[in-house]
């Protein structure tokens, strides 16, 4: 289709993306802003500043901490850690030294993790000493030969300037078979590490459902996230510059979880290529939020709706000024942005603009598009317009090769720099999704008449509970291996806060009908799997509806809660 979103393009951005220090890996952009400007503050956690000259320095000898260990280019090195310094640190080191990232939630629980250590051949593991635990489990399901263990008071201030999350209050741990993140560092050199990695070298493996299965890990690259960067830099320095900001590195608020691609390409990434300081958050708690606007004078962060509504609920929310954000981008999980959120925001605030964030996949970095603060629209559903080099098209679902008119709905499919490799070790799943470099998203969506990307749902059963990412097959392969349980199916069900829920319909084995409750295998999963993919509710059924060919059908099960009322997504 023609470029229709060029008609109404924001003459403050860039039509092209532009690289400020030349196209090379982001890691280069940290080392060159260690020389450049050694004593700014990169990374402020809790109190505890870190500077641009130490986050180099520290993660080049993480780098030389892992060659020492045996590993070597393509290798992959598992991050199992909530937001802090380290996971910048050891994120960095990874790269340097040509290694491969494999970030993992911090609310896996045993399972999860050794599924995606088994499914990436991952023998090194960085966790939190809070976490060691799970990992512990995992390890005996898996080969992993190096744990290297952090805690947060590794790097929290003795006098804290933001409110503390409780688990900050329990003291260091030192688990058996483990190296001390810290203690480790301080044997090694912090000289440059010299690998040769290049742009079209993998850098991450980020876990997503793609279309069908279990979680599959997508090959992203060093050049892709350079893409991204470059891309979401242009669009920020240009917004930045037409909210009056006198241009340089902004003071930002860190708080999406950096273990999840928006996360990591946002703070770990972006915000570091651009020398930017951040105030990193472990979790989002709306008092330290605003003791961190108030104190450090943010002038732009990312959230979530309901972070923004956490803010302006707090009753101590007239103890701070938060006059000095300009902008903060935003993402409607759970609940849908709208012109009334947006005035009270900026009233609130006293003048920050407040506006949907993006359009983005793990299988493209992330960062599809961005809304023009010009001409912003807060209609549900709608995404802004495709950032520099992005192409974006809508396509019938019976016939990829046939675009649909502006304002019929059909299938989002995008092409960038950015896009994965391919699925790890999924042939299969990656000639499915990716054709000629288009990745077709499984996901519904329409242009209107002035190029804007409206997202309509999801039409692959992919489940999204409080902006996390379900997959009904994993957490039904996860819920077969209780006793009780002989057939199950999941679906997403419509919640007010959540966005939405797990609703599990299980077929008991003849032994347990009639003797087993839901509650009992909700009681169950809760400490076996992430709280975001423990069923709220379940149901039992004589049999689950199935094709011809033995594939359960969900939409059924969808269709029938719709009919009685039950609210399916």
């Amino acid at each position: 289709m023609d470029r229709i979103w060029m008609k109404h393009w924001p003459e403050f951005i860039p039509q092209e993306v532009t690289y400020p220090k030349g196209k090379k890996p982001v890691f280069e952009y940290l080392r060159d802003n260690a020389r450049d400007f050694p004593d700014r503050t990169a990374i402020i956690f809790y109190g505890r500043q870190v500077t641009y000259a130490e986050l180099d320095r520290m993660s080049e000898q993480f780098a030389r901490l892992l060659l020492d260990r045996g590993l070597k280019k393509g290798d992959r090195v598992a991050l199992f850690m909530p937001s802090c310094p380290q996971y910048h640190i050891a994120h960095y080191g990874i790269c340097k030294m040509g290694g491969v990232i494999v970030p993992c939630s911090p609310l896996f629980k045993q399972w999860e993790l050794a599924y995606q250590l088994r499914d990436t051949d991952t023998a090194t593991i960085v966790t939190l000493d809070l976490l060691y635990p799970v990992v512990a489990a995992a390890r005996s399901e898996c080969t992993s030969d190096t744990v290297i263990c952090t805690s947060f008071h590794d790097m929290l201030p003795k006098t804290p300037t933001m409110n503390l999350i409780p688990m900050m209050a329990v003291p260091k741990q030192t688990p058996p078979d483990t190296l001390d993140f810290m203690e480790m560092l301080a044997h090694y050199p912090n000289d440059p590490v010299r690998c040769d990695v290049g742009l079209d070298d993998t850098v991450q493996l980020q876990f997503t459902g793609g279309t069908t299965g279990l979680p599959k890990g997508a090959v992203l690259t060093h050049g892709g996230k350079l893409f991204k960067v470059a891309a979401l830099l242009s669009v920020l320095d240009g917004n930045m510059a037409h909210l009056g900001h006198p241009g340089g590195a902004v003071t930002t608020l860190a708080i999406l979880p950096t273990f999840h691609i928006a996360g990591m390409l946002g703070a770990v990434d972006t915000m570091i290529a651009q020398g930017a300081t951040q105030v990193l958050m472990t979790m989002f708690d709306p008092l330290a939020a605003m003791q961190a606007i108030d104190r450090y004078k943010v002038q732009f962060f990312q959230a979530a709706v309901p972070m923004n509504l956490g803010i302006m609920a707090h009753p101590e929310r007239r103890k701070y000024d938060l006059s000095s954000l300009k902008l903060c981008l935003t993402t409607s999980f759970g609940v849908q942005l709208t012109d009334e959120i947006v005035r009270r925001w900026t009233a609130d605030t006293g003048g920050c603009l407040l506006a949907e964030a993006a359009y983005g996949l793990t299988e493209t970095h992330t960062f599809d598009t961005f809304m023009p603060l010009n001409r912003p629209k807060y209609a549900p559903g709608c995404q802004g317009i495709p950032i520099p080099g992005q192409q974006i098209k809508i396509v019938s679902w019976e016939e990829r090769t046939r675009e649909m008119p502006v304002g019929e709905m059909g299938e989002i499919a995008l092409k960038n720099p950015a896009v994965l490799r391919g699925y790890w070790n999924r042939p299969q799943e990656t000639a499915k999704d990716l054709v000629d470099g288009w990745v077709f998203t499984g996901d519904m969506g329409r242009f209107d008449e002035d190029g804007y990307l409206y997202f309509l749902g999801r039409k692959k059963e992919m489940i999204k509970v409080s902006g996390f990412s379900v997959f009904p097959e994993e957490v039904e392969t996860f819920l077969m291996q209780h006793e009780a349980v002989d057939k199950v199916a999941v679906i997403g069900v419509a919640d007010p806060k959540k966005g939405e829920v797990i609703k599990a319909f299980v077929v008991p084995k003849p032994a347990f009908k009639d003797k087993i409750d839901g509650a009992a295998i909700i009681e169950w999963a809760k400490s076996r799997i992430s709280s975001y993919k423990v069923p709220q509710e379940v149901a039992f059924r004589d049999e689950l509806p199935m094709s011809g060919v033995g594939k359960i059908l969900r939409r059924v099960l969808v269709d029938e809660e719709v009919k009685k009322g039950g609210g399916a997504a």
